[in-house]
């Protein structure tokens, strides 16, 4: 064979070889797969340097979290960055703990405290990580916030029973101090704490009593007015007023009544000069004791004035524009100023509005009824330990958005007490004053001195930051029924109970299943607007003592007790109001 065939037979071998191994897919896969494998290990590996990562920085970041927490805590006996220093040293990670930062004072505490920490990695490093490194903080703050606290108390006639009163003042004071005690510091613009505490002390018998000014603020109408303007005020010394009567119905003046010798000094009940202050307290004297009260069509036309130099002048009540007669030499009845005013009800001794059963179905002030309460007793009177009346005496009315500590210990160490339970027009107001729609009357009772210029922007909102809601309520009894005396203007009704007298003589306003329906209607809806609500069971029925549990927030928040232990009581309640809440 020549050397160019073997050539070329050598050439076509190699040709075909190399052109079969071209063709040839066996073992392809195997370069693929250790690729991957290579690329799983490294995801595998960097997850393992991740999840190493993540273990440490989590727990660092529990006892961080944990220790922060722990020394924020204003009841805390140890030193807050001591506190910090124990829980990463039982934890064993004391070299991580960075700095540890504390401030405030003793009615709020900020502690920051920070961690560094680096781990080696396993993997990572062939990527060019050698390191995972966590810088770590945390920060926990406890703050007493602004807190507004309705304190409701029960000055009925029971609580003289075992001296209860007398041990509900030193209780309600010591409550008072405990919980003004945050309203101290150096503030620029208030000379006080920014963070400020207010109290509505809200005193119930039968009834709560608003006050005068707050009476007016609601469109109050005393009994023995006539809430209206049919005479004008005289601007001299009313000398006699002549009552005209029809007797006969043809319009015509039949009939005169003159009440006379009217005193130049100012009286205490109403103002003497202005008709329209006494008008249904006159009318009433006259059907009392004049015989006009016996004629059947008997109808005043109207009364003429006179008094001073002011030429006498006829007022007509109805409405027809009757020209009635000025004469008062010629009257048929004269009766003395004194004798009428002698008998009247007093009207300005308290200032409790009716209220019915629609108010107790929202949060706002009572704005259903315009009637004053009438001045009344119903069951037995001690003369020692009570006040005359239903509703509780102005000196006795509500005070509200306080905080000096001096001036409420002064009104507590006062309370007298009045007849009757009326527990749920208590909660009624504790309520309303804790209701941001108040605002605009608070803002009024600031302008007439009964609320501090602080408290302007008070109620705050529901939602308000750092605010806290309270209401304290203790009675020793069951909210009672409500009655009311037949006749308002009635005399016997500044001096005798309605249990001594006729039954026909007092009606029922209310009975107790549905005040207690309505007292337990305002506790539920303090609850939703996120009220805490706290009552105390003072050596009460079994019976009592579960009405009050139920409006209270929790049966943690309830409290039964006797003699003393009211005191303790409302210390501790005082205390935990003063924890409030943690802010983080």
């Amino acid at each position: 064979m020549s050397l160019r065939r073997i050539i070329r037979t050598t050439a076509n071998s190699h040709r075909s070889l190399c052109q079969s191994f071209v063709r040839n897919e066996d073992g392809t896969i195997l370069f693929f797969g250790v690729y991957v494998l290579v690329i799983m290990l490294m995801v595998g590996g960097i997850g393992i340097d991740l999840m190493h990562f993540e273990r440490d920085r989590s727990q660092l970041q529990y006892t961080l979290d944990r220790a922060v927490l722990a020394a924020a805590d204003l009841e805390q006996p140890l030193d807050p960055e001591e506190v910090v220093n124990d829980y990463f040293a039982k934890a064993g990670l004391s070299q991580y703990l960075t700095a540890v930062h504390v401030t405030g004072d003793k009615y709020q505490r900020q502690v920051k405290a920070d961690v560094s920490t680096s781990v080696k990695t396993q993997f990572m490093h062939m990527t060019g990580w050698d390191t995972l490194s966590a810088d770590l903080s945390a920060t926990a703050a406890e703050r007493v916030p602004d807190v507004e606290i309705s304190l409701v108390l029960d000055i009925s006639g029971s609580m003289k029973t075992n001296q209860r009163v007398d041990l509900m003042k030193p209780a309600a004071k010591s409550f008072i101090s405990t919980v003004l005690e945050r309203n101290t510091g150096t503030n620029p613009e208030l000379g006080d704490s920014e963070y400020l505490t207010s109290v509505n002390i809200v005193p119930f018998a039968g009834h709560t009593n608003p006050g005068e000014k707050m009476f007016e603020y609601l469109g109050g109408e005393r009994f023995g007015t006539t809430g209206s303007d049919f005479f004008p005020e005289w601007q001299q010394d009313i000398s006699n007023i002549v009552f005209w009567y029809d007797l006969d119905g043809d319009g015509e003046e039949d009939y005169s009544v003159k009440i006379d010798n009217y005193p130049d000094d100012d009286v205490d009940l109403f103002n003497k000069d202005d008709l329209d202050t006494y008008l249904p307290y006159a009318l009433d004297f006259i059907e009392r004791n004049s015989p006009v009260a016996q004629q059947e069509h008997a109808t005043l036309l109207g009364a003429s004035i006179k008094g001073g130099r002011v030429e006498t002048e006829f007022f007509d009540v109805t409405g027809t524009d009757v020209e009635g007669s000025t004469k008062y030499n010629q009257t048929d009845e004269v009766y003395d100023f004194s004798a009428f005013y002698n008998g009247i009800v007093p009207n300005n001794e308290s200032s409790c509005i009716e209220m019915e059963y629609e108010d107790f179905f929202d949060t706002s002030l009572p704005d259903a009824s315009i009637d004053q309460v009438a001045h009344f007793v119903n069951w037995d009177y001690d003369e020692v330990t009570q006040n005359w009346g239903w509703c509780p005496g102005d000196d006795m009315s509500i005070q509200y958005a306080q905080r000096d500590e001096t001036k409420l210990h002064g009104y507590i160490d006062n309370l007298r007490l009045f007849d009757g339970t009326g527990t749920n027009y208590g909660m009624k107001y504790a309520l309303a004053l804790l209701d941001p729609t108040t605002q605009p009357a608070f803002e009024h009772l600031v302008t007439h001195g009964e609320v501090p210029a602080e408290f302007t922007n008070r109620p705050l909102a529901w939602d308000a930051d750092q605010s806290s809601k309270y209401i304290v309520l203790m009675t020793d009894g069951r909210t009672g029924t409500q009655v009311r005396p037949a006749d308002t203007l009635d005399p016997v009704n500044d001096s005798t109970e309605l249990t001594e007298r006729p039954s026909t003589e007092t009606v029922l306003a209310s009975g107790q299943l549905t005040n207690l329906q309505l007292f337990h209607e305002q506790c539920e809806l303090a609850k939703s607007k996120g009220v805490t609500i706290y009552t105390v069971a003072f050596e009460t029925s079994d019976k009592a003592a579960a009405e009050v549990k139920e409006c209270a927030s929790s049966p943690a928040h309830f409290f039964e007790v006797t003699g003393e232990e009211v005191i303790g009581t409302f210390v501790a309640i005082a205390s935990s109001i003063q924890r409030l809440r943690l802010v983080n």
